[in-house]
């Protein structure tokens, strides 16, 4: 089956190919169906039926917005092209609910309330091997089970079957080889073919799948279908009473095809080899260029007298035969004119369905033809509208069934009353009847007669007649009309041809109903006959009935005693009138007159009770005010202490803080003493050996001096020599410099004065000593933890 789809539309044609299939198929597409019908729903009777009338009504605006919401002209083209290339067309009716929680009005459990916010019922296509019929049968009323192909995701295999179920489903490798190629990525696209069986015997649904050994879920089914099945009679392109196996169209005809193919290719070669060719005589350099020139151009000879020695131009040039392979080339073009012929027969398309005639033919001859050629494609029309007809039907039992009196009312518009607003009239109808009565009977004149109270149609009656399927299929009837644009406009010619004939039959009739010799129920049956007919429609039929016998001509004498006999009785009536006026009036001034002084004083009641119901709201107002100030001044107490426990803890805590930064500033300082102790002992001890160190020296000095002084009294070079040897380091002088300095600096810093450094918010947030700040560090809880 697939490989009709690859003639169809070939990704890579074979060259000088002839497509017939594609050429074939596009004709009888139109021919078949080329405009979207519109559901046409009626009573099935034509008589006074009210309810009927509604029903219809809504059933129709609810199918044409049903019809209106989605693109159901592109599914009927797909399952058109289906039928004519694999030979069978399915598509199933589905009911899509938009279901929403309400997170206002919950259960129980806590879980919200789901509420149906919108409906909607739409055809979904389904591809030809997605589809099987299960089970052994000749007719489609005789199939026990079909079954629908899906593709499922793992996330689609959770969602439908739970997470037991669904994980242990299987997945099948991805179809397109680049996404095989691509690794890990390949087992995102994997998918579970599993197959949803509609079993008819059972009354319910099953779902299975090869990979797992078990049903992978089974339920009732959804819809409420007359048939069950979700789907009408398939629409096959060949009938057949033995199969429901389809047939292609194509195999009718396909070895016509085959050869008319190899015979557009065998043309296309000798186009490809009919050519211009020769050869001429190479003495001649001239023509060559004469071969290349354009028009009228010519050529200069050089060797004239040669070319005329040869006999002239012709005689120099051999030009290469081609009467033969012409030949054959014409009698190919014959061949393949007559086999195409053949299956324009075989598929019956005409020549006028290809718009393609003879103009010397007749206008009869050509409407022959049209006549004979859409003969031939009658059956194909008429299943066609069958299909979209049952379809249509479908939709229109899952409306009635599943759709909720509010969408219909809002998505037909139709003015209909509810029961409740019948009810609440009839009520207040009788309340004014009984009123009636009373007075009637208080002033002893006869009651008035009982209100003759209608019946109407209203919303609940319309629903239920459309809920029940024996009174929605006794009442109306539903139809389609045309799939051919063809058709409607010949069916406008034939309306106006109807209505040309009704006034006809109305004028040649009209003086034997005026003169009473016809009746008037027999013009009227005879116009029922032509307007149900011609499919005119509820409201003309509407119309028709209201038709009524017109009034004969009176006798003069007559008219004149009758004329007088009304008018006596109508002096007489008028005094009974007056009379009966006259007591109304008097009855109705007392009547008045009691109900003003009821009324004046039911007013000065109500007004004292207004008045003490103002004074204790009044009261109520001031000691609800008293209240409200009290507990606000409560309240505002409340708050200032609240503010101040707040303020007073804050300041707690900011003493606290202080005083632990404080105890850390005091070990810090201790600390630093402890250093400067231990430093100062190192320094004494340092400073004791350097004195010792002094001692030695300055004892060193006095010697030196003296053996300077002997020496120049000696006046002897080399003992000054050996003197200054012996003088004491110049450095050692420096380093106790150094080091006095050192515990002076000591010694100021710790008699310095210490400030404690504060941030915007007053926390601590350093310690400034000697003109030096260090940070103070803090932990997460934000207590400080040392010193910088």
């Amino acid at each position: 089956m697939p490989d009709i789809y690859k003639l169809y539309t070939p990704e890579t044609p074979a060259v000088n190919s002839f497509n017939i299939l594609w050429t074939n198929t596009e004709t009888l597409r139109q021919s078949v169906y080329n405009s979207l019908p519109q559901p046409d729903v009626r009573r099935r009777y034509q008589d006074e039926d009210p309810l009927g009338k509604a029903v219809s009504e809504v059933m129709t605006r609810a199918l044409e917005f049903a019809q209106d919401t989605y693109d159901f002209d592109k599914v009927l083209q797909d399952d058109v092209l289906a039928m004519l290339l694999a030979g069978r067309a399915h598509s199933r009716v589905r009911y899509v609910p938009d279901i929403r929680s309400d997170e206002a009005n919950k259960d129980a459990e806590g879980k919200p309330y789901e509420e149906i916010a919108w409906e909607q019922v739409i055809c979904e296509r389904v591809q030809y091997d997605d589809f099987r019929i299960l089970g052994a049968a000749k007719c489609w009323e005789d199939v026990p089970a079909i079954g629908f192909r899906h593709k499922m995701t793992r996330d689609d295999c959770v969602e439908k079957f739970g997470d037991e179920i669904g994980g242990q489903i299987t997945l099948d490798a991805a179809d397109d080889e680049e996404v095989k190629s691509s690794g890990d990525v390949a087992d995102l696209f994997k998918t579970a073919e599993i197959w949803e069986i509609w079993d008819k015997d059972s009354k319910r649904i099953i779902w299975v799948c090869k990979s797992y050994p078990q049903p992978c879920k089974e339920q009732d089914a959804p819809l409420s279908l007359s048939g069950f099945f979700p789907m009408p009679r398939p629409l096959y392109a060949i009938q057949n009473d033995q199969s429901l196996v389809p047939a292609c169209l194509y195999t009718q005809y396909e070895q016509q095809a085959k050869e008319l193919n190899r015979i557009s290719i065998r043309i296309n070669k000798l186009i490809d080899a009919l050519r211009v060719r020769g050869i001429y005589d190479s003495t001649l350099a001239e023509m060559s260029s004469l071969m290349k020139s354009g028009d009228n151009e010519l050529i200069p000879a050089q060797q004239v007298t040669a070319l005329l020695e040869r006999g002239g131009l012709e005689k120099a040039i051999w030009m290469m035969p081609i009467d033969t392979a012409a030949a054959v080339l014409k009698e190919l073009y014959l061949q393949r004119d007559a086999t195409k012929q053949v299956i324009y027969e075989i598929t019956g398309i005409s020549d006028i369905m290809r718009s393609a005639s003879d103009p010397n033919e007749t206008f009869g001859a050509q409407k022959i033809k049209t006549q004979w050629g859409t003969q031939r494609l009658q059956r194909l029309q008429l299943e066609t509208q069958r299909y979209i007809r049952d379809l249509i039907r479908l939709k229109a039992e899952v409306i009635a069934e599943k759709f909720q009196p509010e969408t219909l009312e809002a998505m037909t518009l139709v003015q209909l009353p509810h029961q409740a607003q019948v009810d609440a009239q009839k009520a207040q109808a009788m309340a004014q009847y009984q009123q009636a009565a009373q007075q009637a009977y208080a002033t002893q004149q006869p009651p008035p007669p009982m209100p003759q109270l209608p019946d109407p149609v209203t919303w609940e009656k319309v629903v239920e007649a459309m809920r029940d399927d024996a009174t929605r299929t006794y009442r109306i009837d539903i139809e389609t009309d045309s799939t051919l644009s063809a058709t409607q406009d010949s069916d406008m010619q034939s309306l106006k041809e109807v209505l040309t004939a009704m006034a006809q039959l109305v004028e040649g009739f009209g003086p034997a109903v005026q003169a009473g010799a016809m009746p008037i129920e027999a013009v009227k049956a005879m116009m029922g006959v032509v307007v149900r007919r011609a499919k005119m429609g509820t409201a003309v039929e509407d119309a028709l009935e209201k038709m009524q016998m017109p009034k004969p001509g009176a006798d003069p004498e007559q008219a004149k005693a009758a004329s007088a006999e009304k008018q006596q009785q109508a002096q007489m009536q008028h005094e009974a009138q007056m009379q009966q006026m006259k007591d109304q009036s008097a009855m109705q001034q007392a009547q008045f007159t009691a109900q003003m002084d009821d009324q004046k004083h039911q007013r000065e009641l109500a007004a004292q009770a207004q008045a003490d119901q103002f004074a204790a709201q009044q009261a109520m107002q001031v000691e609800q005010h008293k209240q409200a100030m009290q507990d606000a001044q409560i309240q505002r107490q409340n708050e200032m202490e609240a503010q101040r426990a707040q303020h007073q803890a804050e300041l707690e805590h900011a003493r606290e803080v202080e005083r632990m930064q404080m105890e850390d500033l005091a070990d810090q300082r201790k600390d630093a003493t402890e250093r400067w102790k231990v430093e100062v002992q190192e320094a004494n001890k340092w400073a004791i050996a350097q004195l010792s160190a002094q001692t030695s020296a300055d004892t060193a000095a006095k010697s030196a001096e003296t053996t300077l002084a002997v020496a120049k009294e000696s006046s002897s070079a080399k003992q000054v020599s050996e003197a200054k040897a012996a003088a004491p380091d110049s450095g050692m002088t420096d380093a106790l410099q150094a080091l006095h300095d050192k515990l002076d600096e000591l010694h100021a810093h710790s008699s310095s004065t210490r400030t404690i450094v504060r941030g915007p918010d007053g926390k601590a947030t350093g310690v400034s000593v000697g003109g030096i700040t260090r940070n103070i560090t803090r932990g997460p809880d934000g207590r400080a933890t040392g010193v910088q």
